[in-house]
């Protein structure tokens, strides 16, 4: 993209990837200030241990200022095998993010391409990601198709988990 810069993040740029992940969920999810900092915490260490081992490559988009202006990370996670699958790791791409003055230029659809073209030179064959609803739209148009995919909340008291022998809710 003409005016601006893709380059492979480093361990300097921890700042950065955990800037824009914040900034990230404070859009998805509106965190409290405690558990965004908790989380920072977190995701430094575990972003530097996966950096230095090469199960995480983040790409950065720099504008013409060089200032960090979008974002994204695969990350090489451990799966179990399955049917045409041998097992191994899979790419997962996550924490994509792009500053609101630079959104609607393509980035991170660059940055998307860019990370499905490394992960299939390495030979991976699938890759997955778990989209916002406001990046669902991105990756639809680079062929990404929705799964299927449930959670529970097991914090929550309305959670029942019914036992295979009793088949009635436990407390």
């Amino acid at each position: 993209m003409k005016g601006y810069t893709l380059r492979v993040a480093t361990e300097e740029d921890l700042d950065t990837l955990v800037e824009h992940r914040r900034r990230m969920f404070e859009e998805m999810r509106h965190p409290t200030e405690r558990e965004l900092d908790a989380a920072d915490r977190t995701y430094r260490a575990w972003a530097r241990k996966r950096l230095r081992s090469g199960q995480l490559r983040c790409l950065l988009v720099s504008d013409r200022s060089g200032k960090v202006v979008a974002g994204g990370c695969v990350w090489l996670r451990d799966v179990q095998p399955a049917p045409g699958r041998p097992g191994g790791r899979m790419p997962y791409l996550m924490y994509m993010y792009t500053e609101p003055g630079s959104r609607r230029k393509g980035l991170a659809s660059l940055i998307v391409k860019q990370s499905m073209e490394w992960a299939r030179s390495q030979g991976y064959a699938r890759m997955t990601l778990h989209a916002s609803e406001v990046g669902r739209e991105v990756y639809s148009k680079l062929g990404w198709e929705r799964s299927w995919e449930m959670r529970a909340d097991l914090s929550q008291p309305s959670v029942r988990v019914r036992t295979a022998t009793a088949g009635r809710a436990r407390s």
